[in-house]
């Protein structure tokens, strides 16, 4: 008896398809209809590709994206003396961005630059903990200037558990 040349494939995204494998040595048909088993279908491998490939180019461009605004963050940083923060990588990176985020769009709610400075910005650059500043993504930039009033205010007196400082 010959060994089959048409194998049909249950597929591990659940399609169903009968796979011509007489290009394979008869020897080797079990084992590679084995592991097509365990693969998607075509159509669905294909679909998947497209979809990383897409994912791949939104990506170049977000970090494209990304580097222009981490230097235009970085820039800020310097010119406005806000300290280093404390907390992991990704933690620092992020908290960064709020920071960033929140104090610009707070300046645009404040009368005067000495205003801001007073009531934002000097009591922000005493808050070093990434944490806080994640804590804050959501907060109203109008609000911001008694939420860093009152961080600040542990940081002096050290009195607040978890301290932002």
């Amino acid at each position: 008896m010959a060994v089959k040349t048409v194998w049909p494939i249950h597929h591990q995204c659940g399609h169903d398809q009968d796979h011509d494998l007489s290009e394979k040595r008869a020897s080797e048909r079990a084992g590679f209809a084995r592991w097509l088993a365990g693969r998607d279908c075509a159509e669905c491998w294909r679909m998947s590709r497209e979809a990383k490939e897409t994912r791949a180019s939104q990506n170049a461009r977000f970090t494209e994206h990304g580097g222009h605004r981490a230097s235009r963050i970085t820039l800020w940083e310097r010119r406005s003396g806000m300290p280093h923060l404390e907390g992991s990588d990704k933690a620092i990176e992020w908290a960064r961005r709020i920071r960033f985020d929140l104090l610009t769009a707070a300046y645009a709610c404040v009368d005067t630059e000495d205003g801001f400075v007073a009531s934002v910005e000097e009591p922000a650059r005493s808050i070093t903990s990434a944490p806080w500043w994640i804590d804050q993504r959501d907060a109203d930039p109008e609000s911001l200037s008694e939420l860093v009033l009152d961080a600040a205010g542990d940081c002096v007196t050290n009195t607040g558990s978890g301290s932002p400082c």
